[in-house]
Parts: structure tokens; C-alpha cells; sequence
């Protein structure tokens, strides 16, 4: 097996591991807080990644990369917020569907905010990437027992995989720089120290014993998944990595039906046909150049 098949292969059980993951989150989010559950995902995942430290010793983090630390762990506090926040009142699979628009938005905005040109193939991507979000938000005025749609929850839904996208452009960065481990660690604690104030503010409750088992399993598998997308994207091609985070709706499906009693309908995979399509196409389209 060539390295980039291992590397393509260590992504896709990456995926797998945060996928379940984001389940063990949709299950605390009947008990706890949005907020607690994205303290809990990073503070268990620091001790997680902290023992393993101590064992490998990758070394301290750069003083020149802190800042670079300091902003992808905004990035990860407001996308695992929006991502488990909607997770909690949408079906996983649904949620995984609406965050495959990361390409497409990144394409947007750079049309509207930086003057950048785009070809024939990334209108057409933009256009149908946005049906398929139509088809998924509007496919299904209620849900399925009748109750009207969480509107905000897919708000969340949609807006995190702009934060997503980044993050991943800045781990790609760092990943030529420093250890994986030092810098899943660095951003773990920073995370938990930024998620501290909502923590406080929205008065989150003690765990039970159960929960807090859920929240030490929370983080191992955060911390695991982590551990084996950070070390493999940076070894991998673009349409690689995005093949391999898009298998992450296989699981969220299976593990929808296996432990929420979640059947994806219809709708929902015509417009994954549509949104993953769009991000195909925008995988293949020319870099832009700017006016």
C-alpha cells in the first residue's frame, strides 16, 4: 500500500472517529448545555492528548506560532458550537449534509469580498451546491413529529462550515511546523480556556456519573479523530481530504439509524446529490484569478 493510500485511509478512520464523536454529543445534548458539551469535548481531549505528551514528547509550541494556535482554536470553539448546537435539534445525517457547503462558500466569498473572477464551472457549483441547501432546509417544512423546523439549529447547520474550512486551511499550515500532537494539544487547552466564560455565564450544570463518563469518551474520540485527520491531511491532495471527509455522511447515516431511530428521507439525499456535486465540481474548477 503506497503512503498516500495509508494517509487517505488514516483520514477516513479519522472521520469515522470524530463522527462518533458528534453522536455522543447529540446524546448529552438532552441533558447538558451546547456550551458545555464543546468545554468538555476539548478539556477531556487536552488530558487525552496531554498523556500522550508525556509519553512522545513532541515539544512546546513556537512562541511564533501562538497567535496562529490562538485563532484556530476560535475557529474550532465557534464551529464544534454551531456543530453541536445543531446536531442536538437537527438529524445527524442532515447536519453532516449541510456542512459539505464549506467549497462553495469559500467560492462566494471570494467573489464578493475579494474581487476574484470565477470560470463557467464554479457558477455552476455555487448555483448548485445552494439547491441542494434549498432542497435540505425546505425539503421538510416540519419534522417528523410534526413539530415546525429549527430554523436557528440549521442557521448553525450551514454557518459552520465556513469556520470549518479555514481551520482546516490554517491545520494544513501547521502541520509543516510543529508536532500534530503539540498542536492538537495547544488548541485543545486554548479552546477550553475560551469556551470558560460561556461556561460560567449560562450556569452549566455538574455531570452524573454517566455524563461524565460520556464527556471523558467525548473527548478520547475527539482527541483520536483528531489526531488521525491533523496527521493526514497534510500529507494528502485537496480532493483527497474532501473524499475522505465526505464519508463522514456513511457514518453519521448509520449511526443516526442505529442509535436516534433517524431515517434520512428523500429529500435529504437529493440534496446531498446536489451539495456534494457542487463541492466535486468546485474541486475541479480553475483557480480563480483575481480583478
Amino acid at each position: 500500500m503506497s503512503t498516500e493510500a495509508r494517509m487517505f485511509a488514516l483520514a477516513i478512520g479519522g472521520i469515522a472517529l470524530l463522527t462518533v464523536m458528534d453522536a455522543i454529543a447529540k446524546a448529552l445534548a438532552a441533558d447538558y448545555g451546547t456550551f458545555q458539551i464543546a468545554f468538555a469535548r476539548f478539556a477531556f481531549s487536552a488530558l487525552w492528548v496531554g498523556a500522550a505528551a508525556s509519553v512522545l514528547r513532541p515539544g512546546w509550541p513556537r512562541r511564533d506560532r501562538l497567535a496562529a494556535h490562538g485563532l484556530r482554536a476560535l475557529l474550532m470553539v465557534a464551529t464544534t458550537s454551531a456543530f453541536f448546537y445543531a446536531i442536538g435539534h437537527l438529524p445527524l445525517a442532515e447536519v453532516f449534509v449541510l456542512t459539505y457547503t464549506a467549497p462553495i462558500f469559500v467560492a462566494l466569498f471570494g467573489a464578493l469580498l475579494l474581487g476574484e473572477k470565477v470560470d463557467r464551472i464554479t457558477v455552476a457549483a455555487i448555483a448548485c451546491g445552494f439547491a441542494g441547501v434549498v432542497w435540505v432546509a425546505l425539503g421538510d417544512a416540519q419534522t417528523g413529529d410534526g413539530a415546525p423546523r429549527p430554523w436557528f439549529a440549521l442557521a448553525c447547520a450551514i454557518a459552520c462550515p465556513v469556520t470549518y474550512a479555514l481551520g482546516n486551511v490554517l491545520l494544513r499550515a501547521q502541520t509543516a511546523h510543529e508536532h500534530v500532537v503539540t498542536i492538537v494539544l495547544t488548541q485543545s487547552l486554548l479552546a477550553s480556556a475560551l469556551l470558560l466564560p460561556a461556561i460560567v455565564a449560562t450556569q452549566a450544570t455538574l455531570p452524573t456519573l454517566h455524563g461524565g463518563l460520556m464527556f471523558a469518551a467525548l473527548g478520547l474520540f475527539g482527541a483520536g479523530g483528531y489526531l488521525a485527520f491533523a496527521s493526514a491531511i497534510a500529507k494528502l491532495p485537496a480532493a483527497r481530504v474532501a473524499v475522505a471527509d465526505y464519508s463522514g455522511l456513511i457514518w453519521a447515516a448509520l449511526l443516526g439509524y442505529l442509535l436516534f431511530a433517524e431515517i434520512p428521507k428523500p429529500s435529504l439525499w437529493a440534496g446531498a446529490v446536489l451539495i456534494l456535486g457542487g463541492s466535486l465540481l468546485m474541486l475541479r474548477a480553475k483557480k480563480p484569478k483575481t480583478a
